[in-house]
């Protein structure tokens, strides 16, 4: 007996940009890709996180004042797309373990910045030959034109990403009052 034909699932997509011969496979094929690198991200910023004895959230924080030392807790909320208070408990219990600390702003007294201490140095120190071998191993395929045009995508993959929730909550108080 011959097997029913299955129907096909609604599509996700409607841009023909993202359609190919009217389907959304290749979308959703991409979707699971982003969604399993990304786990392979968490996975190596946990690792990282573990070997310096801090949080996953903890890491990210360390890793962006680091790069920028003297940042508000308003500008980290800002590029790690995370609230002000949530990094405020992360950055003050780094604080307390001596990781990072606060010190005013030289420009405005009134802001505080978090900035880092020799015992950051140190963790830093210490987990970037992990850091280094892994990250080569993730994006060995990149070269550095293409490593441009990847980090432009991914700034405005966060850029719509950032719309496309402010969409969702929308969407999402709709839903609950039909």
């Amino acid at each position: 007996m011959p097997r029913p034909r299955k129907k096909n699932p609604p599509l996700t997509v409607s841009r023909p940009a993202l359609l190919g011969r009217g389907s959304d496979a290749e979308f959703r094929g991409l979707i699971h890709d982003l969604i399993a690198y990304g786990h392979k991200l968490d996975a190596c910023r946990d690792a990282f996180a573990a070997i310096a004895g801090i949080s996953g959230a903890q890491y990210e924080i360390l890793m962006l004042v680091s790069r920028a030392d003297g940042l508000s807790v308003g500008e980290v909320a800002g590029r790690l797309h995370r609230s002000g208070a949530f990094i405020t408990i992360e950055a003050n219990r780094l604080v307390a373990e001596g990781i990072l600390e606060k010190a005013s702003d030289p420009d405005d007294g009134r802001r505080v910045l978090l900035k880092t201490t020799p015992k950051s140095l140190q963790l830093l120190e210490r987990m970037a030959p992990y850091q280094r071998r892994i990250n080569d191993v993730l994006f060995g395929f990149v070269d550095a034109r293409r490593f441009r045009e990847l980090r432009a995508l991914a700034a405005e993959l966060v850029g719509q990403g950032d719309r496309a929730v402010a969409m969702l909550e929308l969407l999402m108080r709709e839903a609950e009052a039909a």
